[in-house]
């Protein structure tokens, strides 16, 4: 199961802006566990890499619709992925193609360690 993360809103009164630098504000995430995040009212998510040396993928998980017939008809969505430099954060726009339509959540998962990741409300 993933790690359910909170959406962080800059511009919430006790939130007055996200400092984008600081740590303190991603979620690591587990090679192999992954992390999710509720997709309505999302507007970006943040991949940083703190790893000094390696790059890291990080894979979107693009569920199939139940009863969409795309299965029956042999398309498969595939993951999109995202490499992220060492030292660097990657900055993603949300988009309703990754959004599981029974959870209403969007999974990410990454290879490799020291790597994290913020989502932004709009």
């Amino acid at each position: 199961m993933p790690t359910t993360i909170t959406v962080k809103d800059p511009k919430a009164s006790s939130n007055a802006g996200i400092d984008l630098s600081d740590s303190a504000n991603y979620t690591t995430v587990v090679s192999g566990t992954g992390v999710d995040f509720a997709w309505e009212g999302t507007a970006c998510v943040l991949l940083k890499n703190s790893e000094s040396s390696a790059s890291r993928n990080f894979t979107f998980t693009v569920p199939v619709p139940s009863g969409s017939g795309l299965t029956a008809i042999g398309s498969t969505p595939t993951n999109k992925v995202y490499s992220v430099s060492a030292g660097k954060i990657h900055y993603v726009e949300n988009a309703d193609a990754f959004r599981d339509p029974a959870t209403g959540k969007v999974t990410l998962d990454v290879s490799g360690a020291n790597c994290s990741v913020m989502a932004i409300a709009q």
